[in-house]
């Protein structure tokens, strides 16, 4: 009976067997039927196997012994019964329901419940319609318990863990969060107050990242050089000499780039005689992609549907990851202004908005240093001012995450631009703007 509990020791308790959950549940079982004494106690051994006392053994208590018998082996079927199938099969070589047991109980030794633990991490999973804030307690106290087994999981593995988890209604948030954050530097701490902070976004909110989310590549594939995404870098009309700057050699006209109706190079897509067929049954999802794809628009802005749901101060810039230009709607912050400029600015409700001319707007930093923002477009329906991820990250910004757990930008010099603040409205930055002369 010994060498039986030492082979089930041996083994050690199923990864897949949560002990912690399993006992409390068999005890109470195995109580309820009357059967919990001989788990505690055992069974002693048959007296008629006993040549001392089989010679003297009364019916009566043989009666008792062989009672006994019987619950040991009711209460060994309900136990193994109640294992995972590998727990089970670990466990049949137990001689009594004792002896299963003690050995599930030695076997749930420290190394066990850490494999167990981080088992539990790799299978996390967010439940489909599960709040962001219990999913991320839950993912904490298994880190926690893990780290008590001196099983360290980096910052940043956990933040992956989160955001590659997510439900299907959160599959916008990780690439949004990868623009504006700096996730492989940001704490675990900064992270989780981040989304605590942010808890009270809005579905409609949510929606509108996944929308701007399938209008990226629009944004991705803007020109390089006047920053509209209608066309390519090569076909951009600023890209063509002007009269009068020839050196006297013959200027080849500029090669067109890849059309971006059908992904040939040589023609523009206004040109293009190739139509994508829709298919002659449409689902509403598609329905709705093609109308964003038909509307022709310069840049694009995640914005909510309603532009008045918030009010916002003219020296507060909202940071958007899905915005491909800086804009703002005021004339007076501008120091220089082309009024001649005109273009469209696509919101991802559908909404099309007027760009009214793009200047340059000058501002003084944190701690005093004067920067001036170049080609930032004057849109005047627009409710707010917008600072594009993109164009800050081209020009050498970072975003870096704070010991409070608040989001700090730097230039590309390292100097902080101003205080930011997260709230229903988003990240948005604090600028001392100085102001131009521009007159109307």
């Amino acid at each position: 009976m010994a060498m039986a509990a030492a082979k089930i020791h041996d083994a050690v308790v199923s990864d897949d067997l949560n002990y912690e959950i399993w006992a409390p549940i068999a005890k109470t079982t195995l109580t309820e039927k009357g059967l919990w004494d001989v788990v505690e106690n055992g069974v002693p051994p048959n007296p008629s196997k006993i040549p001392e006392l089989a010679a003297t053994i009364q019916a009566e208590e043989f009666s008792k012994w062989r009672d006994l018998a019987v619950k040991d082996m009711k209460a060994l079927q309900i136990l193994q019964s109640s294992l995972t199938d590998s727990a089970f099969r670990k466990t049949l070589s137990a001689a009594s329901a004792k002896d299963l047991w003690d050995s599930l109980e030695k076997g749930d030794n420290e190394q066990a419940k850490a494999r167990r633990l981080e088992k539990q991490f790799e299978e996390l999973s967010m439940n489909e319609g599960e709040p962001i804030i219990p999913y991320l307690d839950r993912v904490i106290e298994i880190v926690e318990q893990l780290r008590r087994f001196q099983i360290a999981k980096s910052d940043y593995q956990v933040i992956e863990k989160v955001l590659a988890t997510l439900s299907g209604s959160y599959d916008g948030v990780a690439p949004v969060l990868g623009d504006l954050m700096d996730l492989k530097n940001m704490s675990l701490k900064s992270f989780v107050e981040l989304f605590y902070t942010y808890d009270s976004i809005t579905d409609e909110s949510i929606h509108l990242m996944l929308k701007a989310n399938r209008l990226r590549s629009m944004c991705e594939e803007s020109c390089g050089l006047c920053n509209k995404n209608n066309h390519n870098q090569e076909d951009c009309s600023s890209s063509i000499p002007r009269a009068g700057k020839s050196s006297g050699a013959r200027q080849s006209k500029p090669k067109k780039g890849k059309c971006f109706q059908c992904g040939e190079r040589g023609h523009k897509a206004k040109d293009c005689n190739k139509k994508i067929q829709q298919p002659a049954v449409t689902t509403d999802a598609q329905i709705e992609i093609v109308e964003e794809e038909e509307i022709e628009v310069d840049y694009v802005l995640l914005a909510a549907l309603n532009l008045n749901d918030f009010t916002y101060d003219e020296n507060m810039w909202m940071i958007y990851g899905h915005a491909t230009n800086h804009m703002t709607p005021h004339e007076k912050l501008f120091t220089s202004l082309d009024r001649t400029y005109k273009a469209k600015v696509g919101l991802v409700d559908g909404t099309v908005i007027m760009v009214e001319g793009r200047g340059d707007v000058k501002i003084k930093m944190k701690e005093g240093k004067q920067k001036t923002i170049n080609n930032v477009i004057f849109v005047p329906g627009l409710n707010r001012n917008v600072l594009s991820v993109q164009q800050m990250k081209s020009r050498g910004c970072s975003f870096i995450s704070g010991a409070r757990g608040e989001c700090i930008v730097h230039d590309r010099t390292g100097k902080e631009f101003g205080d930011t603040l997260w709230d229903k409205r988003g990240l948005s930055l604090r600028l001392q703007v100085i102001e131009g002369n521009v007159t109307s």
